[in-house]
């Protein structure tokens, strides 16, 4: 019994900052870094997230994709950084329950960036108004096609 709690022990707020100290030394390169104080209220989140959510994790979670993922956005600033990975975290869980365990956290991760990045221009409610479907049809095509911002993202490309 005792092996089993050992093995559903949440990652503690030292661990999770230690994850995004290790992460601050990749984005810093594209001017995004995090104070030891937003760490811990990331961590913080991270947990609440968890619980809203009603998921159990195992691991260190997926905060750290998703850094890895969207520190290159031409959308994410100095000043909002923190908050804005908060949300990320949020919206990933929401979706991962609104998906059903139907996509794996990298592809999920995946369709959230081009989402935000190509879709929605950094607009945190508009990723949030992607439904499941459109997250399986992305996963399927590695694209926005079939999407409702395929036609918006189409003449992006032919300007």
């Amino acid at each position: 019994m005792q092996e089993l709690q050992a093995f559903f022990h949440p990652v503690s707020i030292e661990q999770k900052k230690t994850e995004l100290m290790r992460c601050n030394q990749v984005t810093a390169r594209y001017g995004l870094t995090l104070t030891e104080t937003q760490m811990e209220q990331l961590a913080v989140r991270h947990e609440e997230a968890l619980r809203a959510s009603g998921r159990v994790e195992f691991g260190t979670g997926v905060l750290e994709k998703l850094v890895q993922a969207f520190c290159d956005s031409p959308y994410l600033v100095q000043e909002e950084y923190a908050e804005t990975l908060a949300e990320l975290q949020e919206q990933f869980y929401h979706l991962k329950t609104e998906c059903m365990e139907r996509v794996s956290d990298d592809e999920l991760v995946e369709a959230m960036r081009l989402i935000y990045n190509e879709a929605v221009h950094g607009d945190l409610a508009g990723l949030a108004d992607a439904d499941r479907e459109t997250i399986y049809r992305i996963v399927q095509t590695g694209s926005l096609r079939g999407t409702e911002w395929e036609r918006d993202c189409m003449r992006w490309e032919d300007e």
